[in-house]
């Protein structure tokens, strides 16, 4: 989990930062997504540094931290959508996270949970049609596949590292 932190905390940074220089959404928009943001790194900082603590609860933490960082990313989406396209990345986040620390039926779940939120928070502000419509149904099935891809490459990591660590 903390190869997922040193790279999609930067990534989640820059691109909710970005939203809020560039975009340029109301002052109180603004400031309601700085504080979740700080709310997710604080938190998230707290079960990096406390996750081994209870060796016992490790995985339980980690999928906390997964269905944590989907919770924060629908409220940042709600809000910042509107003012920065690349936004639904967000979306994308968790179910990697989930693909590299978790089941395929709990990464599937994820992604599933997370492309369906994206929907469901663009459809309720405004109507899904024509290319808009393949738009976000492209994003919805890049979410989808993309865990499903990381999800394989960690498995046949796995399976490389048992193969060469048994004829060791």
């Amino acid at each position: 989990m903390q190869m997922l932190s040193r790279y999609f905390t930067p990534f989640a940074l820059v691109l909710i930062l970005s939203a809020v220089r560039f975009g340029e959404p109301e002052p109180r928009t603004t400031k309601i997504a700085v504080a979740i943001l700080l709310a997710d790194m604080l938190l998230n900082w707290w079960i990096g540094k406390n996750q081994y603590r209870w060796v016992g609860w490790a995985g339980r933490f980690r999928q906390m931290q997964v269905w944590l960082n989907f919770v924060w990313a629908m409220p940042l989406f709600y809000l910042l959508y509107p003012y920065w396209g690349p936004m639904w990345l967000l979306f994308v986040l968790a179910p990697t996270a989930a693909a590299l620390t978790t089941s395929k039926f709990e990464t599937v779940l994820c992604a599933l949970a997370a492309a369906g939120a994206m929907i469901g928070i663009i459809w309720s502000s405004q109507p899904l049609e024509g290319p808009f419509l393949g738009m976000v149904l492209s994003h919805a099935a890049f979410i989808i596949i993309f865990s499903l891809f990381v999800h394989s490459l960690a498995q046949t990591a796995l399976r490389l590292r048992d193969a060469f660590g048994a004829n060791s």
